[in-house]
Formats: structure tokens, sequence, C-alpha cells
């Protein structure tokens, strides 16, 4: 059978569909637009580890890595609030090993929060005596002597609170279709930006005999679109399309994928 001859069904239902979603009637000058772009034949290479081929020697795994490139075209960035990808196999006959990134939470604070409190109070008191005394010849004198005393002090009571920054997940990924597939949502962060590229990895396992196959990949961007005063949720781009794997240094491999692609 021919490489990849199994896969051409599959990849003709999932034939190559390329769009930049146009607004509707309520688009306005604002509205952003992205493009993508990425490879679509795939070089994999082997990362089987001597652990799992001695526990699995019938099969292997392969790492394949997908460079997305994300352009704004028209618009603001700030428009665009998450880029979901997703990676599944197009026949389910590949498995999903492991893949990179991972979900990872960000905080827009570079450390945790500290709060500091702090109390003050002071401390006194007064005291006076007043009244006559006897003198001699029957008269009185009126004394008044006053005794006073103070005590002051002051007290501060300062207490700190340490509390975890907030954090939100700026790459949330896992597995999709009985972890036949995985996806990937990237947000924008204070240190990361959705515009350039962005590197994902993805291994499989397969057959020790395996040479090349398909996966469909699809990208979508979202965000927000202003509608008269009112903001309102828009899908703002989106490409999915089939893309062909093949082992590292199998030229003949290579040379089926490319042709497959260009079907």
């Amino acid at each position: 059978m021919p490489l990849f001859a199994s896969s051409v069904r599959a990849m003709s239902a999932a034939a190559v569909i390329l769009s930049f979603v146009a607004a509707g009637p309520e688009q306005t000058a604002d509205a952003a637009g992205l493009a993508f772009d990425f490879g679509r034949a795939i070089e994999c290479r082997d990362v089987t580890t001597p652990e799992f081929s001695e526990r699995y020697p019938d099969e292997r795994v392969i790492e394949s890595t997908i460079r997305l490139s994300v352009y704004l075209t028209s618009g603001a960035m700030s428009d665009v609030e998450t880029i979901r990808v997703e990676i599944g196999d197009v026949d389910r006959r590949l498995k999903v090993y492991d893949f990179s990134p991972s979900t990872r939470l960000e905080s827009e604070f570079a450390d945790d929060i500290e709060t500091v409190k702090t109390t003050e109070s002071s401390h006194s008191f007064e005291a006076s005596l007043g009244g006559e005394v006897p003198c001699i010849g029957g008269t009185a004198a009126n004394v008044t002597p006053s005794i006073s005393g103070g005590k002051g002090g002051k007290e501060v009571v300062t207490e700190k609170q340490k509390r975890v920054a907030p954090k939100q997940a700026v790459i949330a990924s896992g597995t999709t279709n009985e972890e036949h597939g995985v996806f990937f949502v990237l947000r924008p962060s204070p240190t990361t930006s959705l515009e350039g590229v962005h590197e994902l990895k993805v291994q499989f396992i397969v057959p020790v005999t395996w040479r090349g196959d398909a996966v469909r990949v699809a990208v979508q961007a979202a965000g927000n679109q202003k509608v008269l005063w009112m903001s309102q949720p828009k899908v703002l781009a989106q490409k999915s399309t089939a893309v062909a794997l093949y082992m590292e240094g199998d030229f003949a491999a290579r040379r089926a994928a490319e042709r497959l692609v260009r079907q």
C-alpha cells in the first residue's frame, strides 16, 4: 500500500480551509484582523527512551513541532483575547504521549502582595487637690494646692500580611478526542504577546515501523468588537487545514507528504 494511502480519504474530508472571517454588516474600522501561518509538511524526530522501548518493543515515540506565526493585519492587538489551536489525528491512529507548552500561570505582579497595618495608641492622666487650711488668729487661708501627675507613652502595633498574587492562565493545554489530539489556548500577558511565533510540540505513540501520517490543525482567534457603544464577542480569524507528518531522514516519506498537501 502506498505511503499515506489510508490518510487520503480523511485528508480529502479535511480539505484545506483557509479563511479570514469577514465581519458582518456591523464591522467597524477598529475590528482586529489576524493571519496565521505554519508548515503543512512536518518532519518528526524519534524521541523514544530506552525505558519505553524495553516496555513497548513494537512502538516508538515521535515528536512533531509546529511553528505557528500570528500577525496583525488590521485593527488593534488589544482586541484579541485568545488564540485556540487544536491538533488532532485525522483517523485516530496516533495517540498523544506528551505535549508542550503545558498550562502556565502568570501574574501582573512581580512578587506576592504584602499589606502592612500600623496602629498607634498613647496613655496619660492628671489629678488636682484643693481645700482650706486654718491659720492662727481664727482666720483661714484658702489654699488650693494642685497635684498633677502624668503618665505618657505610645504603643505601636504593626501587622504584616502576605498574600499570593492572583494568577491567570496565559497558556492552557490538554488532550482531546480520547487522547488522539491536543489543544492550546494562548492569552496575552504583561510578559508575552500573541503576535509572533509560537512553537507547539506534540509527541505521538506510533508503530515502530511508522513512516508518516496526517493530522488536522485548526486555529481560531477570538476577541471583542465594538458595535455602536457595546463590545461584543467575535471570532476574528480562523484557519483549518490538514498537515502531513513524516519521519526524519526518510526522503521517500517526505516526498509523499509534500505531494499529499498539494492535493
